[in-house]
């Protein structure tokens, strides 16, 4: 691999997983894949796949903005870049594209630099661009971290989780805008809410691991922002519940949505059909995909 070229992969993440608002985030096994060159005459990005029609292709590519913010604290000149996008991640679908690309601009800056930042150094970086850690770090990282801000540090513990899980992604043909979808929560909660979430987070993890179906589908529960997202998508707030009452271990948003995910250790297939089904007769035009979570984070590829 020449030094002047590299190719790197970065996973779909997903944020929060029930009560975990903020909290927590997991990479799972769906990748964009970048192509950078660098020291090229001009700037140049191409984008191909999913949701290319509004990826921009100038300065403002947030790939090209994250590539950046290391040369810029070391006060460098930025090298011009020719980037390839190959982009599998529904853009604002609550599936992690945001992260997934800033993690790529970060890795490709920190190779051009001879590895100068740690992964943990590059979580910190990432906050110019995404100020929440739940997505970026299972991104970089991979498996499932819960992300503790630490006044200007980050705290992260890794969860266990059982192999054998498959997550069933329900994903609507409309977006979600994030900041658009944080105003719709509320500034404070009740105390009954807060033990409410917070007993149930305690819950979830000890479910990712060891799984329990009962247990399991109180633990992905959520009180706090999950149903005020949804509160004008009658039909996928009721797809939550739904899901549970087919078999799942769980039923969640997938980050600020509109993407739905399903969770089991059994065969997957037979949820599908009954969640196809649901949605065919609802008129919700949805495409569908079986994943799992993945212990690998972003990389670059030999």
């Amino acid at each position: 691999m020449s030094h002047n070229k590299i190719k790197i992969s970065s996973p779909a993440t997903i944020a929060n997983l029930g009560p975990g608002f903020d909290s927590i985030g997991a990479a799972i096994d769906v990748w964009n894949d970048f192509e950078f060159e660098f020291d090229t005459d001009s700037l140049k990005i191409v984008a191909n796949g999913e949701g290319t029609s509004i990826i921009p292709t100038d300065s403002s590519n947030l790939v090209y903005r994250a590539f950046s913010i290391p040369f810029k604290k070391l006060g460098l000149k930025i090298p011009n870049i020719n980037l390839k996008i190959n982009n599998n991640i529904k853009l604002e679908g609550g599936l992690g594209s945001s992260s997934s690309a800033i993690s790529a601009g970060l890795f490709a800056a920190n190779y051009y630099l001879k590895d100068q930042y740690s992964k943990l150094d590059l979580i910190k970086l990432s906050q110019e661009l995404e100020k929440h850690y739940d997505n970026i770090s299972p991104c970089i990282m991979g498996g499932i971290k819960i992300c503790v801000p630490n006044e200007n540090e980050v705290l992260l513990s890794n969860v266990d989780y059982d192999n054998n899980l498959k997550i069933i992604l329900i994903m609507p043909n409309f977006s979600i805008n994030t900041s658009k979808s944080r105003s719709f929560l509320p500034e404070s909660i009740s105390s009954l809410d807060f033990v409410y979430n917070m007993s149930r987070f305690g819950l979830l993890i000890k479910n990712l691991k060891s799984p329990e179906i009962i247990e399991s589908q109180i633990a992905f529960q959520d009180i706090f922002h999950q149903d005020k997202r949804l509160e004008n998508q009658p039909k996928l707030r009721y797809l939550l519940k739904k899901i549970n009452s087919i078999g799942a271990l769980g039923a969640f948003l997938c980050g600020s949505g509109p993407t739905i995910g399903g969770i089991t250790n059994k065969d997957p297939m037979s949820i599908f059909y009954e969640i196809a089904d649901y949605c065919d007769k609802q008129a919700i035009i949805c495409d569908f995909l079986i994943t799992s979570f993945t212990n690998k984070g972003t990389f670059i590829k030999n």
